[in-house]
């Protein structure tokens, strides 16, 4: 048998092949490379992106829209700039900023911001325009432009969590032009108990919540952090004078006990019954014991100065503490000691009135620490003081004597600034939105808000 004989030029053929099929192999293997690095690109200069828009709308959710522009915008440029993209930090520096209209516009090497106040919206695109490749050159493509964007808003929500038992009724407008602007010390000096105000919510009065969904008409919004009361010096300050205050923003509130049964007057507050948590009992004891809805008086002082973790959600229908609040006053104590234990928590925060420099002639404020017997004090992370706290707020039209029950509308943040004695009244100042803490609920509250990714 006679052997095989290879055919001349076969075996170069063969060598041509292998070589062809080298190198696309090669080729696919570069283009993977690349992809996947740009991809890697693509997915830092997201995650810049992302945490740029959430940090700058983060500010939407502790003041006046208009007011927190400029900080939003630092602190969006500022968290871009803490991230890499494709092995070096994202170029912030000589931002130009440019207002259009209400927005403000902030252009660096790297990343375009926009800030939104009318939708608390922060907007932000980051881009590379040269991300070099390692074997694209062979191709003709040394380099590849990368370009993301990303939108974070402050949007209404429904839930809170760490509620503080005080129902406040919100505040409306009185057509007989009679002060009830929920901050004047008490009229007749009883000092916290039921009667002195002569002002009650009657057929022909007038109230709608800050941001009404049923009202279109921003004007006509009463309720707490809505402009209703700017420019109306006859709004007095608790100290008999007329302060204004921008969208109620530092606004003295002067919150009295009241008996839950009896007409709403805006600077009473309706002690009501804390939901509770029977699988999570555990929450709710110290070193006094255990609490519970069943130990009436003291269940509702340790709401004012403990965290009840229970979701608060607008909507949802809660009871008035009847039960031991049937006489005025007879809830007293119970409020003093509650108040003095959240004061002794952080018993150096204080509150500093001053002028307000976004808007001339009105007056604002912040939470500062004393120093040298002196509120001046810098704070930061002042909002998880636990006397920031979250109150809800309700129609004033539900209260009708007999009523035992009440369904909130907002929950608004305060400061609890303290109670002089135990007959005085809760002092706090109004701040502006709550964070909420739980899920968004069906029925949203436009003093609750909660920060989402939207683009």
């Amino acid at each position: 048998m006679s052997a095989a004989r290879t055919r001349p030029g076969e075996r170069g053929a063969t060598a041509v092949f292998v070589a062809i099929a080298l190198a696309a192999l090669l080729g696919m293997v570069a283009l993977a490379v690349d992809v996947g690095m740009l991809m890697k690109v693509r997915a830092d200069a997201q995650r810049a992106a992302d945490s740029a828009a959430l940090a700058g709308a983060q500010d939407f959710l502790s003041g006046n829209p208009l007011d927190v522009r400029d900080s939003a915008a630092d602190h969006a440029l500022e968290y871009a700039s803490r991230n890499y993209v494709g092995w070096k930090y994202v170029d912030t520096s000589g931002a130009i900023f440019t207002d259009s209209g209400d927005n403000l516009i902030a252009n660096s090497p790297e990343a375009y911001v926009q800030v939104i106040p009318d939708s608390e919206k922060v907007r932000v695109f980051v881009r590379r325009a040269t991300t070099a490749t390692w074997f694209g050159h062979l191709f003709g493509i040394d380099f590849v432009p990368i370009s993301v964007k990303a939108a974070a808003e402050a949007v209404n929500a429904g839930t809170g969590k760490c509620v503080k038992p005080f129902a406040v009724p919100d505040i409306w407008d009185d057509s007989n032009d009679d002060p009830n602007n929920n901050d004047l010390e008490d009229a007749n000096g009883q000092q916290g108990q039921k009667g002195g105000e002569t002002w009650v919510y009657g057929p022909e009065d007038t109230y709608s919540r800050f941001q009404d969904p049923n009202n279109p008409d921003p004007s006509q919004w009463t309720g707490y952090g809505s402009s209703f009361r700017n420019n109306m010096a006859d709004w007095y300050s608790s100290d008999g004078s007329h302060t204004l205050y921008y969208n109620d923003y530092g606004r003295p509130m002067a919150i009295k006990m009241s008996n839950p049964q009896s007409t709403p007057s805006p600077s009473y507050f309706y002690p009501w019954t804390m939901p509770y948590d029977s699988a999570n009992a555990q929450s709710y004891c110290d070193q006094n014991g255990c609490q519970s809805p069943n130990n009436g008086a003291q269940w509702y002082q340790w709401n004012i100065s403990h965290c009840n973790p229970v979701p608060v959600t607008v909507s949802t229908t809660y009871n008035q503490d009847t039960t031991y609040l049937s006489k005025p006053g007879n809830m007293i104590g119970p409020t003093n000691k509650g108040i003095s234990d959240l004061i002794a928590e952080d018993p150096n925060a204080c509150w500093a009135s001053f002028p307000d420099p976004n808007h001339p002639g009105y007056t604002t404020g912040a939470v500062k620490q004393v120093v040298n017997n002196s509120c001046t004090g810098d704070y930061p992370g002042w909002e998880s003081s636990p006397r920031v706290a979250l109150v809800p707020l309700f129609d004033p039209s539900q209260i009708t004597n007999g009523r035992t029950s009440l369904s909130f509308n907002n929950l608004a943040v305060i400061f609890i600034e303290g109670q002089q004695n135990a007959h005085a009244e809760v002092d706090g100042r109004f701040l502006f939105f709550a964070k909420a803490t739980g899920p968004l609920a069906p029925a949203t509250g436009s003093l609750i808000k909660k920060l989402q990714l939207v683009e």
